[in-house]
């Protein structure tokens, strides 16, 4: 109960500052590619000190590092208060903010299977993504828009930092763990720097060696990142396709929370009837195809059926919002079913001493496989149109679905065979 109420208190604050700073940035510069910019600064540390910030976590008491980080990004996140100086300091905090993250991501999903029995650890994780879900629509919905609207994006960044220190008290209150079987302490820094990469290699070795643990890998990999890119893009997408404000991005992510603590509440009923890569592959096709909807709802509303998914009466381009407020909540969905069946298969064969660095190598990959789509994807948006990009994110889910089947691996390692 203490790590749950921390989770959501906690995830509740970051998401209020990104609607914050999402609010900010485009009212600054109406561009994708400076909100590339935003993103970018979150996942850089991520690829610097990720996977040894994973192989140090499985070194050190979760409970303390889970107080230490909460704490100091209570302070940190005040450094957002300068944003209007210039949009660099915004950035800048949003790097160290992320640099204190990822010792607390590792350490918060490892504390979880400390806390409960491999048999509830699906209930765990539906209530850890029911939680995480809640916070996002919490902190872009409930918190973030009012505070923006009647205060100002400051007001959304002090009421973030008195979160994440309510959320430091409640893990200091956390019971006392079994101390770590290996430490750093009293080593010097080649044998420590010797050690951390022997164990990054260690929790790679297991990564690839089991195809199920791979393939969760792979599927959370590619939820990080989505969702990075929809960070993104939502903004842009409100204004030049919904015709509206940029701060009712809400009419987006509102939806797409809801889609997924539906999931969550349900997934566990599912489970007990459907294995759970079936869940995880049904989640990708239902996925891209709602995506690819949104690519073309404009299309849709200007065809002879447009009158059906429109509600007369309504100013502008919010004609169209109900019907793309349902396939929102749709994707949501979907999003659930991808996400916490492979959590739950990928913390049920991680052994106890090598989980921090196997979450973190999932963070650290989640990242990577963000930073050539941020890259580009924000000027490709600005080019070619946000409705293609979203079409194309469509498509590159279908490829990921194709590669994940039963299928594929079997023509895969028949290929193999044959090459031997």
């Amino acid at each position: 109960m203490l790590l749950w109420l921390a989770q959501a208190v906690s995830q509740t604050a970051q998401n209020a500052i990104w609607y914050g700073l999402m609010v900010v940035v485009e009212e600054k510069t109406h561009s994708s590619t400076q909100m590339g910019f935003a993103i970018l600064s979150t996942i850089l540390p991520s690829i610097m000190l990720g996977l040894v910030a994973g192989v140090l976590v499985d070194r050190f008491s979760k409970k303390s590092v889970l107080v230490a980080t909460n704490f100091m990004r209570a302070l940190v996140v005040l450094g957002y208060l300068f944003y209007g100086v210039s949009l660099a300091i915004a950035y800048l905090v949003n790097f160290a903010s992320s640099l204190i993250t990822q010792f607390f991501a590792p350490a918060e999903a490892s504390k979880i299977p400390q806390l409960v029995s491999q048999r509830q650890l699906l209930t765990a994780n539906s209530l850890f993504n029911l939680t995480f879900n809640g916070a996002q629509l919490a902190g872009m919905v409930l918190l973030g828009p009012p505070l923006v609207k009647f205060l100002g994006p400051e007001a959304v960044f002090i009421a973030a930092a008195g979160t994440f220190a309510v959320a430091g008290v409640l893990v200091s209150q956390l019971p006392r763990e079994i101390a770590p079987v290996q430490t750093i302490w009293g080593l010097d820094a080649r044998e420590v720097r010797r050690q951390v990469w022997g164990d990054i290699v260690e929790g790679w070795r297991f990564i690839t060696a089991d195809r199920r643990t791979s393939l969760a890998m792979l599927h959370l990999t590619m939820a990080s990142a989505l969702m990075l890119i929809v960070a993104m893009l939502a903004p842009r997408y409100v204004v030049a396709v919904l015709q509206i404000r940029a701060d009712d991005a809400v009419y987006i992510l509102a939806p797409a929370g809801l889609g997924i603590l539906l999931g969550t509440t349900t997934i566990g009923n599912l489970a007990r009837h459907t294995a759970k890569e079936k869940l995880v592959n049904f989640g990708l096709v239902l996925m891209s195809v709602f995506i690819f909807l949104l690519a073309i709802v404009r299309w849709l509303a200007d065809s002879p059926i447009g009158p059906l998914l429109t509600v007369p009466g309504l100013p502008g381009g919010v004609n169209i919002v109900p019907f793309v407020m349902l396939v929102a909540g749709i994707v949501g969905f979907a999003m659930s079913l991808l996400i916490i069946p492979s959590q739950t298969i990928l913390m049920e064969r991680a052994p106890a001493s090598t989980r921090g660095r196997i979450f973190a190598v999932q963070i650290v990959l989640g990242n990577v496989a963000s930073i050539a789509p941020l890259l580009f994807i924000g000027e490709l948006a600005d080019r070619i149109g946000i409705s293609q990009v979203v079409g194309l994110l469509a498509v590159m889910i279908l490829v990921i679905w194709a590669v994940s089947t039963e299928g594929f691996a079997a023509r895969l390692a028949s290929r193999l065979r044959r090459r031997q």
